[in-house]
């Protein structure tokens, strides 16, 4: 029997720490509430900290794990004891996480995740940095084993080599800075700074009063200065409108120099690496993360293209993968193929990745003509939506946005229908949308889950259906192959094609 291997003796420090960051914002309330009024009970109660600190120990010195054949077996728990048995051909990803701590430490936080469920089977923090490597071998290896059953026993015997590693793609800093500028991350993190001066008075100097039954009261400040403009009515409506631009075009400055420098933060060095029938993303200044992606259980794949990106002739490529932290539980991050890469060498990559999805030989398809039509409805619905209100506030004048809403529904709308497209081969189906953000999905027919065929009343009125594909690890917020506005006929008839071509395909999760 192989021997047993233990956490990191710093493991309880980390735990505690962990549970201190979930419980950072009830901590800080306490302390200043306790300043306010003495030091009294409050702080009484930050002794809860202390049995934590003890489980704390008592998981570190309890947990236990190791390597039989065929599985990995962790035992946990003193009084209730837990022993869990990983078969190595189930586990998909041992992902790693060091923020700088751990890297001080040498040590790594370790996620072991099977093709089952949206949690992982064990998280185990820390391991020393020597023994995760040791742990992503052994179970490659005994996975590797796995896929040569039923063999002869020698050959069964024989533990494969480990497959050569090749990097995909490195992302330069360069590479990176451009992510940024394209992806404008940095209202996020402006959004979170505006809502902390906010909530402690410090926007007071630049931010118009508003009292019921009295006019705002402007003192100072470029926002105040062109709230003053505004609700005066000042005659000086070119100085409004300067203030106005500026103030605008100053914000747009200020998010994409923000994001820029989170996308060096939380990117730097990524690296695409392929070993065997696994990828590996490797990225991270601060927080240096490692995460695996088998390529078995990629179910589809994404690529987004914004205004900015056909600017500088680049587009982002993820996929959606099934089990583990999948769909709506997964980092969004974790799943990036590309964040960005060039626009032609895009082909390349995927032919390395996923040659089954040759995406410059589809043969694109429209959806029905009636498709503007509906389109249109819906934005000028909006449009009069937000007249309304605009209309209770400033009277007639509110409607006169009816005057660029108008047009630009329709222009809008007739964008929108024509970047409407579907694509089907014999291995697979494929659905993009969206002319200011593209996205374009493609799902193999081999991971289908589930085929679709849909009409709402407004379909049938118009004599049109939808077809949705679904696939295991899809997220709510994911682009899904969910093709509308198709002729009733042409609907039924990619309905029938596509649950054919999956019924007839067997389907593995891993």
């Amino acid at each position: 029997m192989t021997s047993d291997h233990r956490l990191h003796p710093a493991s309880f420090l980390f735990s505690i720490g962990a549970r201190l960051r979930q419980q950072a914002l009830p901590i800080v309330v306490l302390l200043f509430s306790a300043g306010s009024v003495g030091f009294g009970w409050q702080i009484w109660l930050l002794l809860a900290l202390v049995p934590y600190t003890l489980i704390a120990i008592a998981r570190t010195l309890t947990f236990r794990y190791r390597y039989d054949e065929h599985e990995l077996v962790i035992r946990t728990g003193l009084v209730a004891r837990n022993e869990r048995h990983v078969p190595y051909a189930r586990i998909q990803n041992v992902d790693g996480v060091q923020t700088v701590f751990h890297r001080l430490l040498k040590v790594v936080d370790v996620k072991v995740q099977t093709a089952g469920g949206n949690e992982p089977e064990a998280t185990m923090s820390v391991l020393p940095v020597a023994a995760f490597e040791q742990m992503r071998q052994r179970v490659f290896e005994g996975r590797s084993r796995a896929q040569l059953e039923p063999t002869s026993k020698a050959e069964a015997g024989d533990v494969p080599a480990a497959p050569r590693a090749k990097t995909l793609l490195a992302l330069s800093p360069k590479d990176l800075l451009t992510y940024g500028f394209v992806e404008g991350r940095g209202m996020v993190v402006i959004a979170a700074v505006f809502g902390l001066v906010w909530e402690f008075g410090m926007a007071d100097s630049f931010v118009p009063s508003f009292e019921p039954g009295k006019p705002p009261v402007p003192t100072g400040g470029a926002f105040r200065g062109l709230a003053r403009s505004v609700y005066s009515r000042a005659e000086d409506l070119f100085t409004s409108l300067a203030i106005a631009a500026v103030t605008i075009v100053a914000l747009l400055v200020v998010v994409r120099l923000v994001s820029m420098v989170w996308a060096m933060l939380r990117l730097h060095g990524f690296r695409l690496i392929r070993e065997g029938e696994d990828l590996r993303t490797e990225y991270g200044l601060l927080t240096r993360v490692a995460a695996t992606i088998p390529l078995r259980r990629i179910q589809t794949l994404t690529l987004r293209e914004g205004p900015l990106h056909r600017l500088v002739g680049r587009i982002s490529a993820r996929v959606d993968t099934a089990g583990g932290e999948a769909g709506q539980n997964a980092p969004p991050d974790r799943h990036w193929l590309a964040p960005i890469v060039e626009r032609h060498e895009l082909p390349a990559l995927l032919a390395q990745v996923l040659p089954v999805l040759a995406l410059d030989r589809l043969e694109w398809q429209s959806v029905h003509p009636g498709a503007l039509r509906r389109i249109l409805k819906k934005k000028l619905l909006v449009s009069l939506l937000i007249c309304l209100p605009l209309a209770r506030w400033f009277g007639w004048w509110g409607l006169s946005a009816l005057v660029v809403l108008i047009p630009w529904s329709m222009v809008s709308a007739r964008w929108s229908a024509s970047a409407l497209g579907w694509a089907v081969t014999d291995e697979l189906v494929a659905f993009r949308s969206g002319w200011l953000w593209r996205q374009t999905t493609v799902a193999p027919f081999a991971r289908v889950q589930a085929v679709m065929f849909h009409e709402s009343p407004f379909d049938r009125r118009n004599q049109m259906a939808g077809v949705r594909v679904d696939t295991a690890g899809a997220g709510d917020l994911s682009h899904r192959v969910a093709i509308p506005y198709l002729g009733r006929d042409d609907a039924q008839r990619l309905w029938r094609r596509v649950a054919h071509e999956a019924a007839g395909r067997s389907f593995r999760w891993s």
